[in-house]
């Protein structure tokens, strides 16, 4: 499992930075084309290659249309005493694993706390009785006393929230291309798309290319947004004075996934808003490269699985034939303390299935010559793992596998069983 994860973090942390070269021959470009290409690259550390990989290998064995041999079941009997290795404590794995749970943890619980102070502003707030109508959709607006910025709240279902008194700080030609900033963060869905974000920070947050992500997402969402105010014919002046008034006089929303209009380096955003001079449409060269970079992050691994596949089938002497499933790990059942007591032996069978993952599932009690040895049974067996079955190279499920455990005690009356 770990050689998949940290094959799957190198390979992200790649494409992050092949996004990051193409966002930089895009620099002079609209801000919308480099906000989705860091946006693939915040999505590419949920979908790991070794899917397309996988898919690819499939299509390899589609397209040999080798006959698979019917799956048949099988059963074995083995007899031995309870087994002899005991339960590992806490292995590094195991602490790596609890390591990232806990950092997982936090994060989530630090944007749920987030989210939680802006629910409280948003219960107190009254919403105005006419929606406000802006790219062909109804748009609740709510009023909040607190001096929270003008943003947009929800991810699905999204609404415009306002403090009170915002006209009274405000121009009406500020207003308005405040407004116009807000309706573009709707109309593009940032909310959601900064929540998807928000839970590659939430999994991922041990990795600092994942927050420079973030800051760069942020930042290129403010620029497309400013590029399209402007663009739609507002004065550049009269905008940049607007921006500069709400970072002042209001606090900016707590989550990333509440879009406002402030955010980035303001500085930095006002220069660019007043040197902008129209949104210029990509050259051949350039949309030839989105494309073929594109296609070549699906195509590339898809193919390398489809290649593997083919070259594994042809260099596998058993290729047509069956492998047996092969035990790994059997874990000691826990000898009941009142059998130990009363120095009572015995034996219980089990049926199971061992799946294509080598697990054991479906298990039930054959066999008992006491219920007090079921259950240590049944829960000594649930951790069994086994190298799968497999016909014509792939893993394939074993019904009806029978083992018997025989729970018996040494003659110094050890209770943990042989």
């Amino acid at each position: 499992m770990w050689i998949t994860i940290a094959n799957h973090l190198w390979q992200s942390t790649l494409f992050v930075l092949l996004i990051g070269a193409l966002c930089h021959l895009l620099r002079h470009d609209g801000a919308h084309v480099r906000y989705w290409l860091w946006w693939a690259a915040s999505v590419k550390f949920l979908l790991p290659f070794s899917l397309l990989t996988a898919l690819g290998a499939r299509f390899a064995d589609w397209a040999a249309l080798a006959p698979v041999p019917e799956l048949w079941s099988s059963t074995m009997t083995s007899v031995a005493n309870p087994f002899t290795a005991t339960e590992a404590s806490w292995s590094i794995g195991a602490v790596v694993l609890a390591a990232w749970l806990a950092g997982t943890g936090l994060v989530l619980t630090n944007w749920i706390v987030r989210a939680a102070k802006l629910r409280r502003v948003v219960e107190s707030a009254t919403q105005d009785s006419a929606p406000l109508r802006a790219a062909g959709q109804w748009i609740s607006v709510y009023r909040a006393d607190a001096r929270v910025e003008p943003g947009v709240i929800g991810i699905l279902r999204t609404a415009l929230l306002l403090p009170n008194g915002i006209e009274k700080r405000l121009t009406p030609a500020q207003l308005e291309a405040v407004l116009a900033h807000e309706l573009c963060h709707i109309r593009r869905r940032d909310n959601l798309t900064a929540a998807v974000h928000m839970l590659v920070e939430a999994v991922f947050w041990f990795h600092p290319l994942v927050w420079w992500v973030g800051a760069k997402l942020i930042d290129e969402r403010e620029r497309a947004c400013d590029e399209m105010v402007v663009q739609l014919g507002h004065d550049r002046e009269t905008y940049a004075e607007s921006i500069l008034d709400v970072c002042e006089q209001f606090v900016a929303s707590p989550l990333r996934c509440a879009a406002g209009i402030s955010g980035s380096d303001l500085k930095r955003r006002i220069t660019q808003i007043m040197r902008y001079q129209g949104m210029s449409k990509l050259n051949a060269k350039k949309r030839f490269l989105l494309s073929g970079t594109a296609i070549g992050a699906l195509a590339i691994p898809l193919l390398a699985g489809f290649v593997m596949q083919n070259v594994a089938t042809a260099q596998d002497p058993g290729a047509g034939s069956a492998e047996e499933y092969l035990p790994i790990v059997k874990v000691a059942p826990i000898y009941p303390p009142q059998a130990a007591a009363e120095r009572l032996e015995g034996e219980v069978v089990l049926s199971y299935t061992i799946t294509a993952e080598g697990s054991t599932d479906n298990i039930v009690v054959v066999e008992s010559t006491s219920p007090v040895f079921e259950q240590p049974a049944l829960d000594s067996a649930a951790k069994y793992k086994y190298r799968p079955r497999l016909i014509d190279g792939q893993p394939v499920a074993v019904d009806g596998v029978r083992v018997k455990i025989i729970f018996a005690l040494e003659d110094d009356s050890d209770t943990s069983g042989e």
